[in-house]
């Protein structure tokens, strides 16, 4: 067995919205997204001009910035 079955693949900016979120109405647009990366919402990495993301990290750093735990009603 190889390392690369196990190290997670880098996707392009648009490849890894469409892996976190689907191609859904519910997914956020082109632009939403890349306002996020320049805001520094998710991790990424910039390769020259071209910005490389993985979908399994990009979806760690969304969930703990905007997950909002239940509140137990009484």
């Amino acid at each position: 067995m190889s390392n690369h079955e196990h190290q997670p693949a880098l996707l392009g900016l648009e490849e890894g919205r469409i892996a976190v979120f689907g191609n859904g109405p519910e997914a956020p647009s082109k632009r939403l997204f890349d306002e996020w990366r320049a805001r520094g919402f998710y991790p990424y990495v910039k390769v020259g001009k071209r910005v490389f993301l993985n979908a399994e990290d990009v979806k760690a750093a969304l969930t703990r910035r905007f997950k909002i735990n239940a509140v137990e009603v009484r």
